[in-house]
């Protein structure tokens, strides 16, 4: 292996050697096909671990030092670890064409799932072309996300970890030849909307300079309606849980109590971030996106659409009607999801435009996801934040979430595809290169659209289109129900 970006190798091993806060891990060499070298440190500790009794409801601790090096392998045991208070970091291996912009990715899973390991998110190829990626780790479900004692909604253990990885960072990432004045703050769904609330988080201004969100969704109620829920599913009545009482908690009567508590917010995320104040998210440089069909096939709800297509549907075709009946047939279920009454009428008439008539399904992704990106789009574009907008689409097939997830990290196909064309859009936005659409703009809201079937969108210019969430933006109502708006003012964060 020739000269090595990280701060050295192991002369026993030829391991790559990564110095955090904490002390010295080792690491494991890949290659991405034919590519160059690049440096895994897998599962590295960024924190204290968060298992052990009341630290799973307490701040983050830094990780406790340890002696010697830690052997922190790119193997299948330590994808396997799951543990919440580490990281991964992917690194190009050569020293020439330093120091490196910065990655730091924020995986999604409704705030209850998923790890930075997931091979989804394998930085390999991301760091052949000259990134440092550092995929983090939070606390979810309850540990992460549930107010206790006398906090209130924003006071999020969850936000903690992020804002502890986003320094430790800012600590050791120059260690493998990460720039610390060039991160780029990145996430997909659960990710993305942590991005977009870092960004109005003043514990984290400065330690990243641009962001990318991709399909943002967040819960649209928050702790304060969902008391009666808390108690009911934790079995507790007149009181608020503390971090001693949930901590009291053995972990299957931990994950026993999260699912009852779930199990009454099918339709939307059970816990997460909340309430967003869009207006004071930080005015940096942002790609914000998502996928055109985002949960037309999310379980049961596929089946309903499928039932509504074999039976009113084609009574219409038959008779020669509109094909709004379907949407009208799970107008309650809109309403349910936040569709204001008075847009209806025009929500039913938009979501039955697209073939197949998916209304219940277009409904959930446009509430939980689109929604979400246009109204962070807007927020950034007023406050005169740089913004470039995207969206998927596929003629051929629904463009679903997590679709993206592939296009970024993995092989995208063929050279000038749409897989590629967003992959290097991304890499050159993390190098600091402006994307090559336009900006998204109010009233303009020009964005990128990335045809995955090839078929042209728009007249005057195929990939882009004009203003691509307008019936979200216009028709399926505010953030949250029963506002008009977007909430305005301070919002609340802890200490940590």
């Amino acid at each position: 292996m020739s000269s090595s970006s990280t701060s050295g190798v192991d002369p026993g091993t030829g391991a790559p050697l990564l110095h955090t806060p904490s002390g010295v891990v080792s690491g494991s060499w890949r290659r991405h096909g034919s590519g160059p070298a690049v440096a895994v440190f897998r599962a590295v500790p960024v924190s204290a671990p968060h298992t052990d009794g009341s630290a799973a409801f307490a701040a983050p601790r830094p990780a406790p030092s340890w002696p010697g090096t830690l052997d922190c392998p790119d193997t299948e045991e330590r994808r396997g670890l799951g543990a919440t208070h580490t990281a991964t970091v992917t690194c190009p291996a050569e020293s020439t064409g330093g120091p490196y912009p910065v990655m730091v990715w924020v995986h999604g899973g409704r705030f209850e799932t998923g790890h930075a390991d997931d091979p989804r998110y394998d930085a390999t190829a991301l760091a052949a072309e000259g990134c440092v990626v550092v995929a983090v780790n939070y606390r979810k479900r309850f540990e992460g996300f549930l107010p206790v004692g006398d906090s209130a909604d924003g006071d999020f253990r969850g936000v903690g970890d992020l804002v502890a990885s986003l320094r430790w960072v800012r600590d050791c990432i120059g260690d493998v030849g990460g720039d610390v004045d060039r991160v780029t703050l990145a996430g997909q769904s659960a990710g993305g909307a942590l991005v977009a609330w870092l960004l109005a988080d003043e514990r984290a201004s400065g330690l990243f300079h641009r962001a990318v969100m991709m399909s943002p969704g967040a819960p649209r109620r928050g702790w304060s309606q969902r008391r009666l829920t808390t108690a009911l599913a934790l079995r507790r009545w007149g009181r608020r849980p503390t971090a001693e009482s949930m901590a009291s908690l053995s972990a299957g009567e931990l994950t026993d109590a999260y699912r009852r508590f779930a199990r009454f917010h099918v339709t939307d995320c059970a816990v997460g971030v909340h309430p967003f104040t869009p207006s004071g998210m930080r005015p940096v440089p942002v790609i914000t996106g998502t996928m055109h069909d985002e949960f037309v096939r999310f379980p049961g709800v596929r089946q309903v659409d499928a039932v509504l297509r074999r039976t009113l549907g084609r009574a219409a075709e038959r008779l020669g009607l509109p094909r709004v009946a379907e949407a009208w047939a799970v107008a309650p279920a809109m309403l349910v999801l936040g569709v204001p009454v008075r847009s209806v009428p025009a929500w039913c008439r938009s979501v039955s435009t697209t073939t197949p008539v998916r209304p219940l399904g277009r409904t959930v992704g446009d509430r939980m996801i689109r929604r979400w990106a246009s109204a962070f789009a807007e927020s950034l574009a007023d406050s005169g934040a740089p913004v470039w907008a995207y969206e998927f689409r596929d003629d051929a097939r629904p463009a679903q979430h997590c679709g993206e997830l592939p296009l970024l990290f993995g092989t995208p196909g063929g050279p000038g595809g749409p897989g590629t064309q967003f992959r290097d859009a991304v890499v050159g936005f993390v190098h600091g290169r402006e994307p090559d659409w336009d900006r998204y703009t109010v009233p303009q809201r020009r964005a990128r659209v990335f045809d995955l079937s090839g078929a042209s969108t728009a007249p005057a210019r195929p990939d882009q289109a004009d203003d691509p969430w307008r019936d979200v933006r216009t028709l399926a109502g505010p953030l949250y129900p029963g506002t008009r708006g977007t909430p305005a003012g301070p919002r609340v964060v802890d200490g940590g």
